[in-house]
């Protein structure tokens, strides 16, 4: 069962003319939910209520019209692809090193497959129902709940293999997140 601890939101930003869009991402373990947690439109205006949407969240900004706090961890979300495909890859060097010193009977996980999530599109019906302004914000935040959804994936490939361990602990981990 996850424990609070096993949450690491984000909080992905982008301007829409005079409103800041916010929309919360889970990236730590899936509790079986949507990984969209929650989202607002606030009036710019509104420092108070965006700093407290945003106050002790790694931020991803959706567009350079964002402004971001200067004491806010950034994720670099190329950085963070990179992680998780890094990940991915020492796991699999690991795998075929186990396969061959156990004698080749092992079948190699099928491992998820990495979108970037700047590389991820909305449904039709999303498209239809969403403002102009919040696509991208939605569309990144959807992304990055789908590349959280990849990780879980690979992390319980993972954990099931005792030889796999070592890359990680024997638990379930968070998105490795590159921030800046």
């Amino acid at each position: 069962m996850a424990g609070l601890f096993d949450l690491q939101t984000l909080a992905v930003l982008g301007a829409a003319g005079e409103r800041v869009v916010i929309w919360h991402v889970n990236v730590g373990v899936g509790l079986g939910l949507s990984r969209l947690s929650g989202a607002w439109v606030v009036e710019e205006g509104r420092g108070a209520e965006i700093e407290s949407l945003t106050r002790g969240y790694a931020v991803v900004g959706a567009d350079e019209g964002v402004r971001v706090d200067a004491g806010a961890e950034v994720v670099d979300v190329e950085g963070t692809v990179e992680n998780v495909r890094a990940a991915i890859e020492l796991a699999d060097a690991r795998f075929t090193e186990h396969q061959a010193a156990t004698g080749g009977k092992l079948i190699r996980p099928q491992w998820p497959d990495i979108v970037d999530p700047k590389d991820v599109s909305l449904t039709q019906h999303q498209v239809d129902v969403v403002d102009d302004h919040i696509r991208p914000v939605l569309t990144l935040a959807r992304g990055l709940a789908d590349l959280a959804d990849a990780w879980a994936s690979f992390e319980s490939l993972r954990v099931a293999r005792a030889f796999l361990t070592e890359l990680g602990g024997p638990h379930v981990r968070p998105v490795p997140l590159a921030v800046r």
